[in-house]
């Protein structure tokens, strides 16, 4: 299929504007509660992860900007750090982009979680147990990073993994920084978040595996051939 540069442009934006009101419209779905203050976190989980998979990183970037923007006010009882909040999707979902066209990326992702749970373990050596999952995603974004892996069923949970971790990162720097959570909260929440991260991880797969068999042609771009280097 022969794409002009205005389609292409117009599918862009097209791409952006569909998954900011899908991560909108899943945040006011709870599917957990925020212990250590009044919020919940949402559905829209599942939602950076498919991001991350589906669209370009700038892609990425601009929906989920645009959708957490949005959540905040028409869910602002899941802005758990209120602006700072805005800062989860986004992370989660141009890192993993990132990662995912580029490989070599990864390496971003791997510094940005070891970073992340070494400031974790100095504010809360009380509970260090809370970034084993960011250990182990910094572990397989490291290893992605140094080779080529092509097989979907592996490749799609893989980078679902790194991005919803990713985010989650951000929402620990947020917990332990700006909530001054104590290492009691963390130890009940522990939980709580595997649970939260296995819904993202399958959740985001689900829907990139589903959109990428029925609707190839809208992610081609995005997908195999920025995955590639073509």
């Amino acid at each position: 299929m022969n794409v002009t540069v205005g389609q292409s442009k117009s599918l862009e934006m097209t791409r952006i504007g569909i998954f900011a009101a899908l991560y909108a419209a899943t945040s006011t779905v709870p599917i957990s509660m925020f212990i250590g203050a009044p919020s919940f976190l949402s559905l829209n989980l599942i939602i950076t992860p498919a991001m991350a998979i589906l669209l370009s990183p700038l892609e990425a970037l601009g929906a989920s900007l645009i959708g957490a923007f949005i959540s905040l006010y028409i869910a602002p009882s899941q802005a758990m750090f209120g602006p700072f909040t805005v800062l989860l999707p986004v992370v989660g979902s141009t890192l993993g982009s990132a990662a995912f066209r580029k490989p070599k990326f990864g390496v971003i992702a791997t510094v940005y979680l070891l970073i992340v749970a070494v400031f974790y373990v100095i504010a809360r050596p009380e509970f260090p147990y809370w970034i084993i999952p960011h250990i182990f995603a910094a572990f397989v974004a490291a290893v992605l990073s140094t080779i080529n892996l092509s097989n979907q069923k592996f490749q799609i949970p893989a980078y679902a993994f790194i991005s919803t971790i990713s985010e989650q990162a951000t929402m620990l720097i947020g917990a332990t920084f700006i909530l001054s959570l104590p290492w009691v909260v963390f130890a009940t929440a522990f939980p709580l978040m595997i649970y939260e991260r296995t819904v993202a991880t399958l959740g985001g797969s689900i829907i990139a595996y589903a959109l990428l068999r029925s609707i190839p042609k809208y992610f081609i771009k995005t997908y195999a051939i920025d995955r590639h280097g073509a």
